[in-house]
């Protein structure tokens, strides 16, 4: 979660460096943003890979393929752009596709939501009583 903050940030950073005219500032943000992405890309597949209930895979892998989406796009800006040494805003195309990736980042965050009120939900009480107790103690709850 700290890479997908850590890229929005990164990204939102491009998106206010180019609208103030600091166009290799934000073509730096972008490049910094790629290897982030691709932290935060593995780390949702590790969680894809660990998950156990049906809900959390099904958000998780929503997940992946947006974190992958976004990547591909963050590498079409940083593709699409002049570079730093020309102080060239970045083309439509790259703002476009920069608005996308923010709007991926808001997706991604629902889908996360989603995913926790989901797992709460199914999660079963875990207070029991044995015979012959009258209270169920924290080890049969799992605390």
């Amino acid at each position: 979660m700290l890479a997908r903050a850590s890229a929005f940030g990164l990204l939102a950073a491009a998106a206010l460096a180019d609208s103030s005219g600091a166009h290799s500032g934000a073509f730096y943000f972008l490049l910094a943003a790629v290897p982030v992405l691709i932290v935060g890309e593995l780390m949702v597949f590790g969680d894809l890979v660990e998950a156990r209930e049906i809900e959390s895979k099904i958000a998780l892998a929503a997940q992946a393929f947006l974190s992958l989406l976004t990547l591909a796009l963050v590498l079409v800006i940083v593709g699409s752009s002049a570079g730093p040494l020309l102080e060239v805003s970045l083309p439509l195309l790259g703002v476009s596709a920069l608005g996308v990736c923010l709007g991926l980042f808001a997706v991604q965050v629902l889908l996360g939501m989603v995913a926790r009120v989901l797992a709460v939900v199914r999660r079963p009480v875990g207070l029991y009583v044995r015979a012959g107790e009258e209270f169920a103690t924290a080890e049969h709850i799992g605390l």
